[in-house]
């Protein structure tokens, strides 16, 4: 009987502690990374991703993947060039960001908390690795739910990850004076286990 009773409290102590330990995964349905580009020096526009992947181990390394086939610009003919040219989907299908976060944050956050935090990762672009610092915002959206989303957006320059050639094409097949070598990114992203 008593060790009857020691089984399972060891089951019910490890079974408590495993949605601590649990893997979050992004869902993809719920979260969008958006850019900015301009043209012709003050033209704005817009763009997004439409498929992330991703994932928060139980060492809190986080893992987010763009699916860059998945770019939208609202032009079809944009987005097979931007494809083509730029990203050179046929060479590098996706770009990813990775960091590793604080153990204590996801087990600490209370539902309804929010965190500001600045987090230095890693983002692989066109074969280049970048290092960045991103300042984000962390809401505990319910006991299996996370939101982050930047607070201001980053920047990719075209130069660090060798995608000027294929903005200059884009500037050619277009007839653009001018395509910004500057580009602002957001995101906005959940998690759930």
């Amino acid at each position: 009987m008593r060790q009857t009773a020691l089984i399972l409290i060891t089951l019910l102590a490890i079974s408590t502690s495993l949605p601590a330990l649990a893997a979050w995964k992004l869902d993809d349905s719920s979260s969008q990374l958006s850019f900015m580009s301009v043209k012709k020096e003050t033209i704005a526009e817009n763009h997004s991703f439409t498929k992330l992947s991703g994932n928060i181990d139980e060492h809190a390394q986080v893992n987010i993947s763009v699916d860059l086939a998945s770019v939208d610009t609202n032009i079809a003919i944009r987005d097979d060039r931007m494809k083509n040219f730029v990203f050179e989907t046929s060479k590098y299908s996706a770009a990813s960001f990775t960091t590793a976060l604080d153990k204590s944050l996801l087990k600490s956050l209370k539902v309804g908390q929010e965190k500001k935090l600045s987090i230095s990762g890693t983002v692989a672009f066109h074969g280049q690795q970048q290092p960045v610092t991103i300042d984000v915002n962390v809401v505990k959206l319910s006991a299996d739910k996370i939101l982050v989303n930047t607070i201001k957006p980053f920047f990719i320059q075209a130069d660090a990850f060798g995608v000027v050639a294929g903005i200059n094409k884009l500037k050619e097949l277009a007839s653009l004076p001018s395509i910004n070598y500057v580009v602002p990114v957001s995101f906005s992203v959940v998690f759930t286990r």
